[in-house]
């Protein structure tokens, strides 16, 4: 009964992850995938093959940029495989931590049936949604591979370093370790945590060499040609102008889960800090017992450098970030590398835990129901479904695939800039990811056309508003719902015309209107829509013609008032 429990739970917390993700999921891309991804992708196949090294702020995303290629070259650039991985990377540390967990508990009694429970905790605590920044937006594998990879590294470096002959292991490791550089900035630490791992293991010299060397040269590489992003604080004067806002920085950061877990408020935020510090005092101890017996401890010892890694992070982060404000540290993204540091400690603490349990087992079963309480209360919000932003995202899509400059909507995806303009021109001209897909496809070459609809029966709905637009002059944004009683179905894309029957807009649907379902039917829930239509026809009838299922409702576009 136990197990089966624990294995719904863990099953439990999956599922709603990648429930979160499907909820939030749209073709558009979102702020940095603009340029990073389709515009990445654009400059590769035009032949800018430099750009797979160049950074993005302080980062060589080169792994992610392997990823977002894949994406656009064989996947079409709907994003789907990018969250996809996301998921599997994950899966992954999970993987990683159980092969921690069974080495740790190898020589204990109750070793498979502690293995098995652990590992479902594992699997939720790594699950857990309050990561969404990164699970659910497919520009993130960075932040998943940047703790990822340098903790295989260690891993391998530990089974090298209890086995002098294990060449292949300590060769994966050097992979791993080399692999790090092109994850995010954090990943540069990877290799020379290694080669001190190596010597306070006290491996052979030549592989303390290896590393050394393949320290210098990848760090020579990163560095070579680098810019410091100019919005960002210089390390050093960020350390002595601001110590003690650094320090709470990294407290708060690597706190994060328990500031989530316990209300993101004063409370959350003294447990976050009083974690990190419980955090630093067990690192300490286990590295203590393993520097006394290296040879004996090279699984501690990989595990303590994990959560050193991941407080590197937490510094580096801390020094370039902490000039927007100390609570840029409880960012939902940074929440990724904060579960896996505690992991790390998790599987350090495993032994132990397994002995408090058998001694005390009503109070630690009541803690682990409780932290579990707390951890799936947080995770039930991945079920919330998210049709407001997603309506937003796909709208600020349609603006742009019409060359509307809307910079209120587009906000929702991106800043109105030249580039933007620029990259989703040459987009859609190509018809890459979102650009090739119905609703957006054509829409800007079908201007003009003539449609009649005649023999289309009669929609239910209504324009709310017309609003003039900022930067655009020369279109209006309208609002309001449409819904065809007929099929009890609210269509997905609206095409707009004169009274000639001349396509002079389009608008999508997909907004909340619970007004609407309450007044019409439950089933026009989402009958909201927004678009945009040529401000000449101010004034005059418009013909609102929908889509799958198709109608049509003639309605006279109200008098536009100036967007505030």
């Amino acid at each position: 009964m136990a197990a089966a429990l624990a294995a719904l739970l863990a099953t439990a917390f999956v599922a709603l992850a990648i429930t979160g993700t499907a909820r939030m999921y749209t073709p558009v891309p979102f702020w940095d995938m603009w340029g990073a991804t389709l515009g990445f992708y654009i400059a590769i196949t035009d032949g800018a093959s430099w750009l797979w090294w160049a950074q993005h702020n302080e980062h060589r995303i080169v792994l992610s940029r392997l990823l977002f290629w894949l994406d656009y070259e064989f996947f079409g650039g709907l994003h789907v495989f990018l969250l996809v991985m996301n998921h599997v990377f994950v899966a992954l540390a999970v993987l990683l931590f159980w092969r921690m967990s069974h080495a740790r508990l190898r020589d204990t009694k109750t070793e498979r049936a502690t293995l098995y429970f652990f590992t479902c905790f594992l699997i939720a605590w790594l699950y857990q949604w309050m990561q969404h920044e990164n699970l659910a937006w497919a520009f993130q594998s960075q932040f998943f591979l940047a703790q990822l990879l340098p903790l295989c590294a260690f891993y391998w470096l530990h089974k090298s370093a209890s086995h002098e002959r294990a060449h292949t292991a300590f060769a994966v490791a050097c992979l791993f370790g080399v692999a790090s550089a092109g994850t995010m900035a954090n990943g540069i630490l990877a290799l020379p945590l290694m080669a001190l791992y190596a010597l306070i293991t006290r491996m052979q010299i030549w592989r303390l060499l290896i590393l050394c060397g393949l320290g210098v040269i990848t760090l020579g590489l990163y560095f070579n040609n680098y810019a410091s992003p100019p919005h960002h604080g210089s390390t050093i004067d960020t350390l002595l102008q601001q110590p003690l806002q650094v320090v709470q920085f990294v407290l708060l950061y690597l706190g994060t889960p328990f500031f989530n877990l316990f209300g993101r408020g004063t409370t959350g935020s003294v447990i976050a800090m009083a974690s990190t510090v419980a955090m630093a005092a067990i690192a300490i101890t286990f590295l203590y017992r393993g520097i006394k017996t290296p040879k004996h401890n090279t699984l501690t010892l990989a595990l303590v450098f994990g959560v050193v890694y991941l407080a590197g992070t937490a510094l580096g982060t801390a020094t370039g970030r902490v000039t927007f404000g100390v609570l840029q540290a409880i960012s939902y993204r940074y929440t990724t590398p904060a579960l896996m540091a505690w992991a790390c400690v998790l599987v350090l603490l495993l032994p132990w835990l397994c002995r408090q349990a058998q001694q005390f087992p009503r109070p630690a079963i009541a803690t682990l129901l409780a932290v579990l309480a707390l951890m799936l209360t947080l995770q039930w919000q991945a079920a919330t479904p998210q049709h407001q932003l997603v309506f937003d995202r796909q709208v600020a899509g349609l603006a742009l695939t019409l060359g509307v400059e809307d910079e209120t909507q587009i906000q929702h995806v991106f800043e109105l800039t030249p580039g933007l303009l620029r990259t989703v021109e040459v987009a859609e001209a190509r018809q890459l990811g979102m650009f090739a897909l119905h609703p957006w496809r054509d829409l800007r070459d079908t201007l003009g056309e003539i449609i009649t609809g005649d023999a289309l029966p009669l929609c239910r709905g209504h324009i709310d508003l017309a609003t003039t637009l900022v930067p655009d002059q020369a279109h209006l944004a309208i609002q309001g719902w449409l819904y065809n009683a007929h099929q009890q179905q609210v269509p997905a894309l609206i095409t707009i015309t004169d009274a000639a029957g001349i396509v002079s807009g389009f608008a999508l649907t997909g907004q909340p209107r619970p007004d609407v379902a309450d007044a019409v039917d439950d089933n026009a829930y989402l009958s909201g829509f927004r678009g945009y239509v040529s401000r000449e026809l101010a004034g005059g009838t418009v013909v609102l013609i929908a889509d799958s299922p198709a109608c049509k409702l003639a309605f006279e576009l109200p008098t536009h008032r100036q967007n505030p």
